[in-house]
């Protein structure tokens, strides 16, 4: 099963949820990496399923722990001034972890420019 097909069958959004954040349904893709792992680098993709301002959920391509500290490349919806791509760049804590969906906490967050995507020429 896809992560798309494992995220439509699996999401579901409470009524009354209790979180002291608005979650902002917001789709991008993304790249993370585990910090301070003392052995191989662990690192994957995946696409937001919602942001606030204290946490991220997103889906990944790799299974993750609770208790890991990440660095997420998020690619951001927005442009700046019209023109330039940019990404958020965000590290925290994961908190829970319910199948593919990982929710991380956020302890610090900043505005990048990125890098502007290029069509190859199909040959």
């Amino acid at each position: 099963m896809s992560i798309q097909e494992w995220s439509e069958s699996h999401l579901s959004f409470p009524e009354h949820d209790r979180r002291r954040s608005i979650r902002f349904p917001i789709k991008s893709r993304l790249r993370w990496v585990v910090l301070n792992r003392k052995t191989e680098p662990l690192s994957g993709t995946g696409e937001t399923v919602d942001v606030s301002s204290n946490g991220f959920a997103f889906l990944s391509d790799v299974p993750l722990s609770p208790g890991c500290r990440l660095e997420l490349d998020v690619e951001w919806p927005a442009e700046l001034d019209g023109h330039v791509p940019i990404k958020l760049v965000v590290s925290g804590k994961v908190v829970r972890v319910d199948g593919c969906i990982v929710c991380v906490t956020i302890d610090k967050r900043e505005f990048r420019t990125a890098r502007r995507k290029t069509v190859r020429p199909e040959s």
